[in-house]
Parts: C-alpha cells; structure tokens; sequence
C-alpha cells in the first residue's frame, strides 16, 4: 500500500525547498573555503618571514630560499582561494602557483640530493628526497599537464 510518509512533500514543493537547500550548502562552501584561504595566507606569511630570516644565517640559506618559493607559491594560492574561482585569472595564477611550487620542491631535491653526495646520506635526508620527488611530480609535472591540457580545444572534431 502507497501511503505518504510523514516528511513526504507535495510533487510542486519540492523544487523551491531542494533550490534553497543548494544555494545554503553553496554559501556555506564558498565561505567554508574563503576561510581556509585566510589561514593558508596567514600561515603563508609567516613562514615566508621565517624562510628570509633563514636567507641571512649563513648555513640555512639555501633551504631558506627553498622555503621561500615554495610558501611564496602557498600564499599566491591562498589569495586565488579568496578570488572568483571560475576566472581565467584565477585559472592562470593558479597554473603558476602550482608550478612555483613545483620548482620549490625541485630545488630541495636538487640541493638534498647534493647535499647528501657530498656529506653522505642519512635517513632523514633519504626521506627529504622522497617528499621531494612525489612534490616535485605532484606540483611540476602536474601543472604542466594542466597547461597541455588547458591548451587542448575542448571539442573534437569529427570529419
């Protein structure tokens, strides 16, 4: 037997009520995603300060610019989150925040790696490399695969 359940609701009420529904679950992950641009930009800034910091002591130079980079990139990605999300612009500077960020684990592969041929591979520095590396596929090569693809038209044609 077909009866009606007690939160069953008329066929003509369920457009309004399930579009309001949507637009409040759309404002709570926009705003949900705003501030987790504000703690990305945050964070961001401060350990870029402490990476220029790091810059001046002379035997953390090399990492400090690393850390730099890289959390230079993480506070360019953390204004794009605050940004419309469908722009171009946003598309762009995300592109090349993915690739700064790329480039910064590609550099602390480089100078662990020379670093542990000089003075000879510990645990930790096998780890860095490793971090490094999935980094370095991750950001790199990941945002040039972006780029190829975001250069592809989007329909094919047939002939």
């Amino acid at each position: 037997m077909d009866t009606p359940s007690a939160v069953s609701m008329p066929e003509d009420d369920h457009g309004p009520w399930w579009e309001a529904q949507a637009l409040a679950l759309a404002a709570e992950a926009e705003r949900r995603e705003r501030r987790r641009g504000i703690a990305l930009i945050i964070g961001s800034a401060v350990l870029m300060a402490v990476s220029l910091l790091c810059m001046f002591i002379g035997s953390l130079g090399l990492i400090g610019l690393v850390c730099l980079v890289f959390f230079g990139a993480c506070l360019l990605a953390g204004i794009l989150m605050r940004g419309d999300p469908n722009s171009r612009t946003t598309f762009v500077l995300s592109l090349w925040a993915a690739l700064l960020m790329g480039l910064g684990m590609g550099l602390l592969f480089i100078f662990t790696l020379v670093s542990a041929l000089t003075y000879g591979a510990s645990g930790n520095q096998i780890v860095v490399l490793v971090v490094a590396a999935i980094g370095f596929l991750f950001f790199g090569v990941g945002c040039v695969a972006a780029m190829v693809k975001a250069r592809r038209p989007r329909g094919r044609t047939q002939r």
